[in-house]
């Protein structure tokens, strides 16, 4: 569909990559909003292709975007926030926006108020994860301090239910995103490694590879509902898993002399301090 120029969408993407497509698919998906009431812009056909097979409205017009939707996603990554903020009117006066949220990593809600000079309950920080393709995800949310209570309730509560679309929210202080961005998105990829290497380790036992990773996916999938279900600390289900004297003891004094929970603490410590480089360097 071609842009409508006197038409005020509903929600718009500025990026339409692969998160993007998680959040803004999911919308229609569920009826929370029509395809029609959708627009994205994006420079690459690819990305385009999944939202025209919707009958969203797609464009490469970054500014058409922000001035034209009530809601407006800035979901480019954060190396290009500069690039994409020279397209656009950063005169917020007159525009159909209420509510400003940013997915991109690192960059400060301070920094965006500081570009768009909106008022602080209009704007969003949201940190979501890969997850959310499949409508398993977490999503943080941060906002500004100085936002009224009064006056951002009714956006926050728009904002909690649009991301719960693609999995949990939870509301957090601004000064947490970074450690949140760590653990819940950077999360996956750890995990991604994790399966792998306990297939390989089956592998090297015997097992054929693709028996090795369902089960290893299994298990770690199953264990985090666990975590997830039953609310009990994880060394206590831990516990329920090792016996005396048996394998699974065995196994976990290798993974202690193997120093997985030192790299494990330093992986987040190194995520966070990179999302906060970013952030200043942008």
């Amino acid at each position: 569909m071609s842009i409508n120029d006197n038409k005020i969408y509903e929600i718009g993407f500025i990026g339409a990559g692969n998160m993007a497509q998680a959040i803004g698919l999911a919308f229609v998906k569920k009826g929370m909003l029509k395809a029609e009431d959708l627009l994205i812009s994006a420079p690459s056909e690819n990305n385009k292709q999944p939202w025209r097979d919707i009958g969203a409205t797609v464009t490469t017009d970054n500014n058409a975007v922000f001035c034209s939707s009530k809601i407006v996603f800035l979901a480019t990554k954060p190396q290009y926030f500069p690039k994409v903020i020279s397209e656009l009117s950063t005169n917020t006066e007159g525009l159909p926006l209420t509510i400003l949220i940013s997915i991109m990593a690192g960059i400060p809600l301070s920094t965006l108020q500081k570009v768009f000079k909106v008022k602080p309950s209009v704007l969003f920080k949201v940190m979501p994860n890969t997850p959310s393709l499949i409508g398993e995800g977490f999503s943080a949310i941060s906002h500004l301090s100085d936002a009224k209570p009064d006056e951002i309730s009714s956006n926050l509560q728009t904002v909690k239910l649009l991301m719960r679309a693609v999995g949990d929210v939870e509301v957090i202080p601004e000064s947490l995103m970074n450690a949140a961005g760590a653990v819940s998105g950077s999360g996956p990829a750890y995990a991604f490694v994790i399966i792998e290497a306990l297939a390989d380790g089956g592998v090297k036992q015997g097992l054929p590879r693709d028996l090795a990773i369902r089960l290893a996916a299994s298990a770690i999938s199953g264990g985090s509902r666990m975590v997830l279900e039953t609310g009990k600390h994880t060394g206590q289900l831990k516990d329920m898993v090792t016996s005396a004297g048996g394998s699974t003891i065995a196994a976990l004094h290798a993974l202690e002399k193997g120093g997985v929970r030192s790299a494990m603490m330093d992986a987040i410590e190194a995520a966070t301090n990179r999302s906060k480089e970013m952030g200043e360097k942008n």
